[in-house]
Protein backbone atom coordinates (compact mmCIF):
# COMPACT_ATOMS: atom_id res chain seq x y z
CA UNK A 1 0.00 0.00 0.00
CA UNK A 2 1.16 3.54 -0.63
CA UNK A 3 1.76 5.76 2.36
CA UNK A 4 0.86 9.43 2.48
CA UNK A 5 3.66 11.85 1.69
CA UNK A 6 4.32 14.34 4.56
CA UNK A 7 2.82 17.77 4.05
CA UNK A 8 5.36 20.33 2.90
CA UNK A 9 6.40 23.00 5.34
CA UNK A 10 6.19 25.57 2.54
CA UNK A 11 2.46 25.65 1.92
CA UNK A 12 2.56 27.74 -1.24
CA UNK A 13 4.91 29.19 -3.81
CA UNK A 14 4.68 31.71 -6.61
CA UNK A 15 5.30 30.00 -9.95
CA UNK A 16 4.95 30.20 -13.70
CA UNK A 17 2.10 27.72 -13.50
CA UNK A 18 -0.26 30.58 -14.14
CA UNK A 19 -2.19 30.76 -10.88
CA UNK A 20 -1.23 33.22 -8.17
CA UNK A 21 -0.19 30.40 -5.90
CA UNK A 22 0.85 26.79 -6.35
CA UNK A 23 -0.16 25.21 -3.06
CA UNK A 24 1.91 22.19 -2.10
CA UNK A 25 -0.47 21.50 0.76
CA UNK A 26 -3.38 21.46 -1.71
CA UNK A 27 -1.57 18.94 -3.94
CA UNK A 28 -1.14 16.56 -1.01
CA UNK A 29 -4.67 17.10 0.22
CA UNK A 30 -6.21 16.35 -3.21
CA UNK A 31 -3.92 13.40 -3.87
CA UNK A 32 -4.52 11.75 -0.51
CA UNK A 33 -8.31 11.96 -0.68
CA UNK A 34 -8.42 9.24 -3.35
CA UNK A 35 -8.32 5.48 -2.83
CA UNK A 36 -4.86 4.02 -2.37
CA UNK A 37 -3.40 1.70 -5.02
CA UNK A 38 -2.99 -1.93 -4.07
CA UNK A 39 0.70 -1.75 -4.94
CA UNK A 40 2.98 1.24 -5.46
CA UNK A 41 6.65 1.96 -6.01
CA UNK A 42 8.45 4.99 -4.55
CA UNK A 43 6.80 8.41 -4.77
CA UNK A 44 8.38 11.83 -5.25
CA UNK A 45 7.30 15.04 -3.54
CA UNK A 46 9.66 17.33 -5.47
CA UNK A 47 7.80 20.63 -6.01
CA UNK A 48 9.64 21.48 -9.25
CA UNK A 49 8.67 18.14 -10.79
CA UNK A 50 5.08 18.61 -9.68
CA UNK A 51 5.11 22.05 -11.23
CA UNK A 52 6.11 20.56 -14.62
CA UNK A 53 3.07 18.29 -14.45
CA UNK A 54 0.80 21.27 -13.75
CA UNK A 55 2.24 23.13 -16.76
CA UNK A 56 1.28 20.19 -18.96
CA UNK A 57 -2.10 19.85 -17.27
CA UNK A 58 -3.05 23.45 -18.01
CA UNK A 59 -2.54 22.94 -21.77
CA UNK A 60 -4.93 19.98 -21.62
CA UNK A 61 -7.54 21.93 -19.68
CA UNK A 62 -6.90 20.58 -16.17
CA UNK A 63 -6.40 22.69 -13.04
CA UNK A 64 -5.36 21.91 -9.49
CA UNK A 65 -8.25 23.07 -7.31
CA UNK A 66 -9.87 22.05 -4.06
CA UNK A 67 -12.33 19.32 -5.02
CA UNK A 68 -14.53 20.28 -2.08
CA UNK A 69 -14.92 23.80 -3.46
CA UNK A 70 -18.05 23.21 -5.53
CA UNK A 71 -18.16 26.80 -6.81
CA UNK A 72 -14.61 26.59 -8.20
CA UNK A 73 -15.25 23.22 -9.81
CA UNK A 74 -18.46 24.58 -11.38
CA UNK A 75 -16.57 27.65 -12.67
CA UNK A 76 -14.02 25.43 -14.42
CA UNK A 77 -16.67 23.31 -16.09
CA UNK A 78 -18.55 26.42 -17.25
CA UNK A 79 -15.55 27.77 -19.14
CA UNK A 80 -15.37 27.48 -22.92
CA UNK A 81 -13.91 25.04 -23.66
CA UNK A 82 -14.67 23.42 -20.28
CA UNK A 83 -11.78 22.78 -17.92
CA UNK A 84 -11.59 20.02 -15.36
CA UNK A 85 -10.20 19.62 -11.85
CA UNK A 86 -7.23 17.28 -11.48
CA UNK A 87 -8.20 14.05 -9.72
CA UNK A 88 -6.30 12.28 -6.91
CA UNK A 89 -5.03 9.42 -9.08
CA UNK A 90 -3.64 11.88 -11.64
CA UNK A 91 -1.47 13.53 -9.00
CA UNK A 92 -0.48 10.11 -7.70
CA UNK A 93 0.60 9.03 -11.20
CA UNK A 94 2.75 12.16 -11.48
CA UNK A 95 4.45 11.51 -8.14
CA UNK A 96 5.08 7.87 -9.12
CA UNK A 97 6.62 8.82 -12.48
CA UNK A 98 8.73 11.54 -10.85
CA UNK A 99 10.42 9.00 -8.55
CA UNK A 100 14.06 8.14 -9.24
CA UNK A 101 13.56 4.80 -11.04
CA UNK A 102 14.64 3.34 -14.40
CA UNK A 103 11.30 1.67 -15.19
CA UNK A 104 7.71 2.22 -14.12
CA UNK A 105 4.59 0.11 -14.63
CA UNK A 106 1.21 1.86 -14.44
CA UNK A 107 -1.76 -0.53 -14.26
CA UNK A 108 -5.10 1.20 -13.74
CA UNK A 109 -8.53 -0.12 -14.64
CA UNK A 110 -10.52 1.34 -17.55
CA UNK A 111 -11.76 4.92 -17.21
CA UNK A 112 -9.15 5.71 -14.58
CA UNK A 113 -7.40 8.55 -16.51
CA UNK A 114 -4.21 6.52 -16.92
CA UNK A 115 -3.26 7.47 -20.48
CA UNK A 116 -4.31 11.12 -20.20
CA UNK A 117 -2.31 11.58 -16.99
CA UNK A 118 0.87 10.08 -18.41
CA UNK A 119 0.52 12.25 -21.52
CA UNK A 120 0.12 15.37 -19.38
CA UNK A 121 3.28 14.39 -17.49
CA UNK A 122 5.25 13.90 -20.74
CA UNK A 123 3.94 17.14 -22.25
CA UNK A 124 4.82 19.14 -19.15
CA UNK A 125 8.37 17.83 -19.14
CA UNK A 126 8.82 18.59 -22.83
CA UNK A 127 7.59 22.18 -22.35
CA UNK A 128 9.78 22.81 -19.31
CA UNK A 129 12.99 21.03 -20.34
CA UNK A 130 14.84 22.15 -23.50
CA UNK A 131 15.92 19.27 -25.72
CA UNK A 132 13.87 16.67 -23.85
CA UNK A 133 13.08 13.56 -25.92
CA UNK A 134 10.04 11.32 -25.46
CA UNK A 135 9.04 8.34 -27.60
CA UNK A 136 5.53 6.87 -27.51
CA UNK A 137 3.99 3.66 -28.86
CA UNK A 138 0.58 2.08 -28.39
CA UNK A 139 -0.42 -1.52 -29.16
CA UNK A 140 -0.21 -0.74 -32.89
CA UNK A 141 0.88 2.07 -35.18
CA UNK A 142 -2.77 2.85 -35.95
CA UNK A 143 -3.62 3.18 -32.26
CA UNK A 144 -0.63 5.46 -31.71
CA UNK A 145 -1.81 7.77 -34.49
CA UNK A 146 -5.34 7.77 -33.09
CA UNK A 147 -4.05 8.79 -29.68
CA UNK A 148 -2.09 11.69 -31.19
CA UNK A 149 -5.20 12.91 -33.03
CA UNK A 150 -7.19 12.82 -29.77
CA UNK A 151 -4.53 14.83 -27.97
CA UNK A 152 -4.31 17.32 -30.85
CA UNK A 153 -8.06 17.90 -30.71
CA UNK A 154 -7.88 18.62 -26.99
CA UNK A 155 -4.77 20.81 -27.18
CA UNK A 156 -6.14 22.81 -30.11
CA UNK A 157 -9.37 23.42 -28.22
CA UNK A 158 -7.72 24.54 -24.99
CA UNK A 159 -4.62 26.24 -26.42
CA UNK A 160 -5.37 27.10 -30.07
CA UNK A 161 -2.48 27.45 -32.54
CA UNK A 162 -1.40 31.04 -33.17
CA UNK A 163 -2.28 30.72 -36.86
CA UNK A 164 -5.73 29.27 -36.20
CA UNK A 165 -7.43 32.06 -38.16
CA UNK A 166 -5.34 31.50 -41.31
CA UNK A 167 -6.45 29.17 -44.12
CA UNK A 168 -5.12 25.60 -43.74
CA UNK A 169 -2.50 25.98 -46.51
CA UNK A 170 -0.84 28.89 -44.66
CA UNK A 171 -0.70 27.31 -41.21
CA UNK A 172 2.46 25.99 -39.51
CA UNK A 173 4.66 28.17 -41.76
CA UNK A 174 5.65 30.83 -39.23
CA UNK A 175 6.43 34.49 -39.99
CA UNK A 176 8.23 35.02 -43.31
CA UNK A 177 10.14 37.93 -44.84
CA UNK A 178 9.14 39.45 -48.15
CA UNK A 179 11.52 39.14 -51.12
CA UNK A 180 12.32 42.87 -50.86
CA UNK A 181 13.18 42.56 -47.16
CA UNK A 182 15.47 39.59 -47.80
CA UNK A 183 17.23 41.44 -50.68
CA UNK A 184 17.73 44.57 -48.58
CA UNK A 185 19.14 42.55 -45.71
CA UNK A 186 21.65 40.86 -48.04
CA UNK A 187 22.80 44.08 -49.72
CA UNK A 188 23.18 46.19 -46.60
CA UNK A 189 24.18 43.44 -44.14
CA UNK A 190 21.10 44.01 -42.00
CA UNK A 191 20.16 41.35 -39.47
CA UNK A 192 16.47 40.63 -39.81
CA UNK A 193 14.44 40.13 -36.62
CA UNK A 194 14.09 36.49 -35.65
CA UNK A 195 10.76 34.74 -35.46
CA UNK A 196 8.98 35.36 -32.19
CA UNK A 197 8.07 32.27 -30.15
CA UNK A 198 4.49 31.16 -30.58
CA UNK A 199 2.06 31.51 -27.72
CA UNK A 200 1.71 27.80 -27.02
CA UNK A 201 5.28 26.82 -27.92
CA UNK A 202 4.77 23.63 -29.95
CA UNK A 203 3.46 22.21 -33.21
CA UNK A 204 1.73 18.89 -33.82
CA UNK A 205 2.60 16.88 -36.94
CA UNK A 206 0.21 14.12 -38.05
CA UNK A 207 2.02 12.99 -41.20
CA UNK A 208 3.36 9.47 -41.56
CA UNK A 209 6.94 10.78 -41.39
CA UNK A 210 7.98 12.59 -38.23
CA UNK A 211 4.65 12.06 -36.48
CA UNK A 212 4.57 13.75 -33.09
CA UNK A 213 4.79 17.04 -31.19
CA UNK A 214 7.70 19.43 -31.75
CA UNK A 215 8.49 22.08 -29.16
CA UNK A 216 10.19 25.41 -29.76
CA UNK A 217 12.72 24.65 -27.02
CA UNK A 218 14.00 21.67 -29.03
CA UNK A 219 12.04 18.97 -27.19
CA UNK A 220 10.20 16.25 -29.11
CA UNK A 221 7.38 13.78 -28.48
CA UNK A 222 7.65 11.18 -31.24
CA UNK A 223 4.93 8.64 -32.03
CA UNK A 224 6.48 5.38 -33.26
CA UNK A 225 5.25 1.93 -34.18
CA UNK A 226 5.70 -0.69 -31.42
CA UNK A 227 8.53 -2.27 -33.38
CA UNK A 228 12.16 -2.53 -32.28
CA UNK A 229 13.27 -1.42 -35.76
CA UNK A 230 11.34 1.85 -35.42
CA UNK A 231 13.51 2.76 -32.44
CA UNK A 232 16.88 2.13 -34.10
CA UNK A 233 18.96 5.31 -34.07
CA UNK A 234 16.56 7.16 -31.76
CA UNK A 235 17.31 8.42 -28.26
CA UNK A 236 14.92 9.10 -25.45
CA UNK A 237 14.71 10.53 -21.96
CA UNK A 238 11.35 8.77 -21.66
CA UNK A 239 10.13 5.76 -23.64
CA UNK A 240 6.42 5.12 -23.08
CA UNK A 241 4.45 2.08 -24.30
CA UNK A 242 0.70 2.24 -23.70
CA UNK A 243 -1.74 -0.71 -23.70
CA UNK A 244 1.30 -2.91 -23.48
CA UNK A 245 -0.71 -5.97 -22.48
CA UNK A 246 -1.92 -6.17 -26.11
CA UNK A 247 1.56 -6.76 -27.55
CA UNK A 248 2.53 -10.21 -28.74
CA UNK A 249 4.87 -11.63 -26.03
CA UNK A 250 7.71 -12.28 -28.45
CA UNK A 251 7.35 -8.92 -30.21
CA UNK A 252 7.10 -7.22 -26.82
CA UNK A 253 10.35 -8.78 -25.67
CA UNK A 254 12.09 -7.60 -28.86
CA UNK A 255 10.65 -4.11 -28.38
CA UNK A 256 11.97 -3.90 -24.83
CA UNK A 257 15.40 -5.04 -26.05
CA UNK A 258 15.32 -2.14 -28.53
CA UNK A 259 14.14 0.39 -25.93
CA UNK A 260 16.84 -0.06 -23.31
CA UNK A 261 19.69 1.40 -25.42
CA UNK A 262 17.67 4.60 -25.93
CA UNK A 263 18.50 5.63 -22.36
CA UNK A 264 22.21 4.75 -22.56
CA UNK A 265 23.24 8.37 -23.07
CA UNK A 266 20.44 9.91 -21.00
CA UNK A 267 20.86 10.69 -17.32
CA UNK A 268 17.69 9.75 -15.47
CA UNK A 269 16.12 7.93 -18.45
CA UNK A 270 12.82 6.17 -17.81
CA UNK A 271 10.81 3.42 -19.51
CA UNK A 272 7.08 3.69 -18.77
CA UNK A 273 4.85 0.67 -19.40
CA UNK A 274 1.10 1.19 -18.99
CA UNK A 275 -2.02 -0.84 -19.56
CA UNK A 276 -4.69 -3.02 -18.01
CA UNK A 277 -4.72 -6.73 -17.24
CA UNK A 278 -4.08 -8.93 -20.28
CA UNK A 279 -5.46 -12.25 -21.46
CA UNK A 280 -2.58 -14.23 -19.97
CA UNK A 281 0.18 -13.89 -17.43
CA UNK A 282 2.84 -13.60 -20.07
CA UNK A 283 4.81 -10.87 -21.81
CA UNK A 284 6.83 -7.80 -20.78
CA UNK A 285 3.91 -5.93 -19.21
CA UNK A 286 2.94 -8.82 -16.92
CA UNK A 287 6.61 -9.28 -15.98
CA UNK A 288 6.83 -5.64 -14.86
CA UNK A 289 3.48 -5.70 -13.05
CA UNK A 290 4.65 -8.80 -11.19
CA UNK A 291 7.93 -7.07 -10.27
CA UNK A 292 5.99 -4.06 -8.98
CA UNK A 293 3.82 -6.34 -6.86
CA UNK A 294 6.93 -8.05 -5.45
CA UNK A 295 8.65 -4.73 -4.73
CA UNK A 296 11.46 -5.77 -7.07
CA UNK A 297 13.18 -2.48 -7.96
CA UNK A 298 10.58 -0.98 -10.28
CA UNK A 299 8.35 2.09 -9.90
CA UNK A 300 4.72 2.67 -10.72
CA UNK A 301 1.19 2.02 -9.48
CA UNK A 302 -1.17 -0.95 -9.59
CA UNK A 303 -4.89 -0.57 -8.82
CA UNK A 304 -6.02 -4.19 -8.70
CA UNK A 305 -8.28 -6.54 -6.79
CA UNK A 306 -6.57 -9.14 -4.56
CA UNK A 307 -5.25 -12.13 -6.49
CA UNK A 308 -7.17 -14.51 -4.23
CA UNK A 309 -10.53 -12.86 -5.06
CA UNK A 310 -13.14 -15.68 -5.23
CA UNK A 311 -14.72 -15.98 -8.67
CA UNK A 312 -18.14 -16.22 -7.04
CA UNK A 313 -17.67 -12.62 -5.89
CA UNK A 314 -17.11 -11.43 -9.48
CA UNK A 315 -20.31 -13.14 -10.62
CA UNK A 316 -22.41 -11.55 -7.86
CA UNK A 317 -23.45 -8.06 -9.02
CA UNK A 318 -23.68 -6.32 -5.65
CA UNK A 319 -20.50 -7.81 -4.24
CA UNK A 320 -18.67 -7.09 -7.50
CA UNK A 321 -19.71 -3.42 -7.31
CA UNK A 322 -18.52 -3.21 -3.70
CA UNK A 323 -15.14 -4.62 -4.69
CA UNK A 324 -14.95 -2.34 -7.72
CA UNK A 325 -15.23 0.77 -5.57
CA UNK A 326 -12.11 -0.26 -3.66
CA UNK A 327 -9.91 -0.49 -6.78
CA UNK A 328 -11.39 1.94 -9.35
CA UNK A 329 -10.07 5.47 -8.76
CA UNK A 330 -12.40 7.05 -11.32
CA UNK A 331 -15.79 6.18 -9.82
CA UNK A 332 -17.60 9.32 -8.75
CA UNK A 333 -15.34 11.59 -10.79
CA UNK A 334 -14.61 10.27 -14.28
CA UNK A 335 -17.39 7.69 -14.39
CA UNK A 336 -20.28 6.44 -12.28
CA UNK A 337 -21.16 3.25 -10.52
CA UNK A 338 -24.27 2.93 -12.69
CA UNK A 339 -22.16 2.87 -15.84
CA UNK A 340 -20.02 0.19 -14.25
CA UNK A 341 -23.15 -1.86 -13.55
CA UNK A 342 -24.13 -1.61 -17.22
CA UNK A 343 -20.69 -2.79 -18.28
CA UNK A 344 -20.92 -5.68 -15.81
CA UNK A 345 -24.10 -6.81 -17.59
CA UNK A 346 -22.76 -6.21 -21.12
CA UNK A 347 -19.34 -7.88 -20.88
CA UNK A 348 -18.47 -11.49 -20.25
CA UNK A 349 -17.20 -11.81 -16.68
CA UNK A 350 -13.56 -12.78 -17.47
CA UNK A 351 -13.17 -9.68 -19.64
CA UNK A 352 -14.92 -7.46 -17.10
CA UNK A 353 -12.65 -8.77 -14.34
CA UNK A 354 -9.55 -8.00 -16.45
CA UNK A 355 -10.55 -4.50 -17.48
CA UNK A 356 -12.25 -3.25 -14.32
CA UNK A 357 -10.58 -5.22 -11.52
CA UNK A 358 -7.11 -5.75 -13.07
CA UNK A 359 -7.49 -9.49 -12.44
CA UNK A 360 -5.14 -11.38 -14.73
CA UNK A 361 -6.47 -14.83 -15.75
CA UNK A 362 -5.47 -17.38 -13.16
CA UNK A 363 -4.50 -20.82 -14.42
CA UNK A 364 -2.52 -21.99 -11.42
CA UNK A 365 -3.50 -25.22 -9.69
CA UNK A 366 -5.04 -27.03 -12.69
CA UNK A 367 -2.90 -29.96 -13.79
CA UNK A 368 -2.44 -30.05 -17.58
CA UNK A 369 -0.79 -33.48 -18.03
CA UNK A 370 -3.15 -36.37 -17.14
CA UNK A 371 -1.48 -38.35 -14.32
CA UNK A 372 -2.72 -41.76 -15.47
CA UNK A 373 -1.63 -41.26 -19.07
CA UNK A 374 1.78 -40.03 -17.93
CA UNK A 375 2.24 -43.08 -15.70
CA UNK A 376 1.25 -45.40 -18.57
CA UNK A 377 3.89 -43.76 -20.81
CA UNK A 378 6.75 -44.60 -18.41
CA UNK A 379 9.25 -47.31 -19.45
CA UNK A 380 11.04 -49.53 -16.95
CA UNK A 381 14.30 -49.51 -18.92
CA UNK A 382 15.98 -47.04 -21.19
CA UNK A 383 16.73 -47.51 -24.85
CA UNK A 384 19.88 -45.97 -26.36
CA UNK A 385 19.62 -42.49 -27.81
CA UNK A 386 19.90 -42.95 -31.58
CA UNK A 387 22.45 -41.07 -33.65
CA UNK A 388 19.63 -39.20 -35.36
CA UNK A 389 18.12 -37.13 -32.53
CA UNK A 390 16.91 -33.62 -31.69
CA UNK A 391 17.48 -31.66 -28.50
CA UNK A 392 15.69 -28.88 -26.64
CA UNK A 393 16.76 -26.70 -23.76
CA UNK A 394 14.85 -24.67 -21.17
CA UNK A 395 15.85 -22.32 -18.36
CA UNK A 396 13.76 -21.40 -15.35
CA UNK A 397 13.03 -17.63 -15.16
CA UNK A 398 15.90 -16.10 -13.22
CA UNK A 399 18.39 -18.73 -14.42
CA UNK A 400 18.35 -20.87 -11.24
CA UNK A 401 17.75 -24.22 -13.01
CA UNK A 402 18.14 -25.44 -16.59
CA UNK A 403 17.59 -28.65 -18.55
CA UNK A 404 18.52 -30.26 -21.87
CA UNK A 405 16.29 -33.06 -23.19
CA UNK A 406 16.63 -35.38 -26.20
CA UNK A 407 13.67 -36.44 -28.38
CA UNK A 408 13.15 -38.74 -31.34
CA UNK A 409 10.54 -41.02 -32.94
CA UNK A 410 10.91 -44.63 -34.03
CA UNK A 411 9.77 -46.09 -37.33
CA UNK A 412 6.23 -46.49 -35.97
CA UNK A 413 5.98 -42.83 -35.01
CA UNK A 414 6.29 -43.41 -31.25
CA UNK A 415 7.99 -40.44 -29.55
CA UNK A 416 10.72 -40.86 -26.92
CA UNK A 417 11.91 -38.10 -24.57
CA UNK A 418 14.89 -38.38 -22.25
CA UNK A 419 16.45 -35.86 -19.87
CA UNK A 420 20.14 -35.49 -20.70
CA UNK A 421 21.03 -32.83 -18.12
CA UNK A 422 19.03 -31.13 -15.36
CA UNK A 423 21.20 -28.95 -13.18
CA UNK A 424 21.39 -25.70 -11.23
CA UNK A 425 22.45 -22.53 -13.00
CA UNK A 426 23.31 -22.10 -16.68
CA UNK A 427 27.13 -21.89 -16.73
CA UNK A 428 27.38 -25.57 -17.69
CA UNK A 429 25.06 -25.33 -20.71
CA UNK A 430 27.35 -23.96 -23.50
CA UNK A 431 30.00 -26.69 -23.18
CA UNK A 432 27.43 -29.46 -22.71
CA UNK A 433 25.47 -28.29 -25.76
CA UNK A 434 28.66 -28.30 -27.84
CA UNK A 435 29.46 -31.85 -26.70
CA UNK A 436 25.99 -33.13 -27.63
CA UNK A 437 25.81 -31.62 -31.11
CA UNK A 438 29.35 -32.86 -31.81
CA UNK A 439 28.62 -36.40 -30.63
CA UNK A 440 25.25 -36.63 -32.39
CA UNK A 441 26.16 -35.30 -35.80
CA UNK A 442 23.44 -33.36 -37.56
CA UNK A 443 21.51 -32.72 -34.35
CA UNK A 444 20.40 -29.27 -33.21
CA UNK A 445 19.28 -27.77 -29.90
CA UNK A 446 16.06 -25.75 -29.89
CA UNK A 447 15.84 -22.71 -27.60
CA UNK A 448 13.48 -19.80 -27.01
CA UNK A 449 14.71 -16.39 -28.12
CA UNK A 450 13.57 -14.57 -24.98
CA UNK A 451 15.37 -13.56 -21.77
CA UNK A 452 17.56 -16.36 -20.31
CA UNK A 453 17.26 -18.56 -23.41
CA UNK A 454 18.49 -15.81 -25.72
CA UNK A 455 21.33 -14.80 -23.40
CA UNK A 456 22.56 -18.38 -23.03
CA UNK A 457 22.36 -19.02 -26.78
CA UNK A 458 24.45 -15.91 -27.36
CA UNK A 459 27.09 -17.24 -24.96
CA UNK A 460 27.14 -20.55 -26.84
CA UNK A 461 27.96 -18.80 -30.11
CA UNK A 462 31.20 -17.42 -28.62
CA UNK A 463 32.69 -20.89 -28.07
CA UNK A 464 35.47 -22.13 -30.37
CA UNK A 465 33.36 -25.26 -30.88
CA UNK A 466 29.91 -23.82 -31.47
CA UNK A 467 26.85 -25.98 -30.78
CA UNK A 468 24.25 -26.10 -33.52
CA UNK A 469 21.24 -24.12 -32.32
CA UNK A 470 17.74 -23.64 -33.66
CA UNK A 471 15.60 -20.75 -32.43
CA UNK A 472 12.01 -21.77 -31.68
CA UNK A 473 9.19 -19.22 -31.47
CA UNK A 474 6.64 -19.42 -28.69
CA UNK A 475 3.98 -20.35 -31.26
CA UNK A 476 6.09 -23.33 -32.37
CA UNK A 477 6.56 -24.34 -28.74
CA UNK A 478 2.81 -23.99 -28.19
CA UNK A 479 2.23 -26.46 -31.04
CA UNK A 480 4.66 -28.79 -29.29
CA UNK A 481 2.62 -28.61 -26.08
CA UNK A 482 -0.46 -29.74 -28.00
CA UNK A 483 1.53 -32.55 -29.61
CA UNK A 484 2.75 -33.85 -26.24
CA UNK A 485 -0.85 -34.24 -25.02
CA UNK A 486 -1.98 -35.79 -28.32
CA UNK A 487 0.83 -38.35 -28.23
CA UNK A 488 0.02 -39.21 -24.60
CA UNK A 489 -3.66 -39.70 -25.42
CA UNK A 490 -2.85 -41.93 -28.41
CA UNK A 491 -0.25 -43.97 -26.54
CA UNK A 492 2.55 -42.68 -28.79
CA UNK A 493 4.76 -41.05 -26.13
CA UNK A 494 7.39 -42.81 -24.02
CA UNK A 495 9.59 -41.46 -21.22
CA UNK A 496 12.03 -43.15 -18.84
CA UNK A 497 10.49 -42.39 -15.46
CA UNK A 498 13.07 -39.72 -14.62
CA UNK A 499 12.48 -37.75 -11.44
CA UNK A 500 12.88 -34.26 -12.91
CA UNK A 501 10.58 -34.97 -15.84
CA UNK A 502 7.95 -36.67 -13.65
CA UNK A 503 7.94 -33.73 -11.25
CA UNK A 504 7.61 -31.24 -14.13
CA UNK A 505 4.67 -33.14 -15.63
CA UNK A 506 2.95 -33.19 -12.24
CA UNK A 507 3.50 -29.44 -11.70
CA UNK A 508 2.54 -28.17 -15.16
CA UNK A 509 -0.63 -26.21 -15.89
CA UNK A 510 -1.85 -24.43 -19.02
CA UNK A 511 -1.21 -20.75 -19.60
CA UNK A 512 -3.38 -19.14 -22.27
CA UNK A 513 -1.56 -16.74 -24.58
CA UNK A 514 -4.34 -15.88 -27.04
CA UNK A 515 -7.84 -16.87 -25.96
CA UNK A 516 -9.32 -16.33 -29.40
CA UNK A 517 -6.85 -18.73 -31.01
CA UNK A 518 -6.55 -21.33 -28.25
CA UNK A 519 -2.78 -20.91 -28.06
CA UNK A 520 -1.28 -21.99 -24.72
CA UNK A 521 2.01 -22.93 -23.08
CA UNK A 522 3.07 -24.84 -19.99
CA UNK A 523 3.23 -22.85 -16.75
CA UNK A 524 3.98 -23.92 -13.16
CA UNK A 525 0.85 -24.94 -11.24
CA UNK A 526 2.34 -23.04 -8.30
CA UNK A 527 4.61 -20.03 -8.64
CA UNK A 528 8.30 -20.77 -8.48
CA UNK A 529 8.07 -24.49 -9.26
CA UNK A 530 10.48 -26.07 -11.74
CA UNK A 531 9.04 -27.40 -15.02
CA UNK A 532 12.19 -26.94 -17.13
CA UNK A 533 12.40 -30.65 -18.01
CA UNK A 534 8.92 -30.62 -19.57
CA UNK A 535 9.62 -27.31 -21.36
CA UNK A 536 12.85 -28.70 -22.79
CA UNK A 537 11.16 -31.99 -23.78
CA UNK A 538 8.40 -30.11 -25.60
CA UNK A 539 10.95 -28.01 -27.46
CA UNK A 540 13.01 -31.08 -28.35
CA UNK A 541 10.06 -33.06 -29.73
CA UNK A 542 8.83 -30.07 -31.72
CA UNK A 543 12.37 -29.68 -33.08
CA UNK A 544 12.30 -33.33 -34.21
CA UNK A 545 8.84 -33.13 -35.76
CA UNK A 546 9.65 -29.95 -37.68
CA UNK A 547 13.15 -30.69 -38.90
CA UNK A 548 14.03 -34.38 -38.49
CA UNK A 549 10.85 -36.42 -38.82
CA UNK A 550 9.64 -35.48 -42.32
CA UNK A 551 10.67 -38.81 -43.82
CA UNK A 552 8.30 -40.56 -41.40
CA UNK A 553 5.18 -38.62 -42.41
CA UNK A 554 3.63 -41.86 -43.71
CA UNK A 555 3.55 -43.39 -40.21
CA UNK A 556 0.29 -41.68 -39.39
CA UNK A 557 1.71 -39.36 -36.75
CA UNK A 558 -0.22 -36.10 -36.68
CA UNK A 559 2.09 -33.13 -36.23
CA UNK A 560 0.48 -30.06 -34.65
CA UNK A 561 0.78 -27.07 -36.94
Amino acid sequence: MVSATPVFEDGSRTSAYGSKEFSLELWDRVRNRGIAPTFAGPLSDDPELRLEFLVGARDFGFELVDLDDEAEVARLRAMSPPRFPLQPQQLLIADALNAAVDEAAIEIVRRGSKTTSIMIWCHGRCKCRPGYQVTFSAQSGVKGSARLREWKTRLDAVTPPDDQDLPPWLRNRGPRQTRQQTRAATLFDIELPRDEPTRRGFKIMLGEVGKGIYYENGSTFLVLKPDAEAYRGEAGDVSWIDEMQELDPEAGADLMAGLVPLQDTKEGGLIVCSGTAGEARVGPFWERVERLRRGDGIGGLDFCAPEDTPWELVEDEERAMELLQTVHPGIGTLTTLEKMRKNWHKLDKPKWAREYLSLWPETFGVRAVPAEQWADAAMSRRVPIPQRVAFGMAIKPGGGVAAIVAAWRNAKGVAYIEVVEHRSGTAWMPERAAELTTKYRGSTIAYDDIAEGKATATEMLTLPRRPRLRMQTYRETAAGCVQILRDLERGKLRHFDQTGLNAAAARAAKRETRNDQGVWLWTPAERGEDITCLDAATRALRNWDQHFGTRRASTGVVIAA
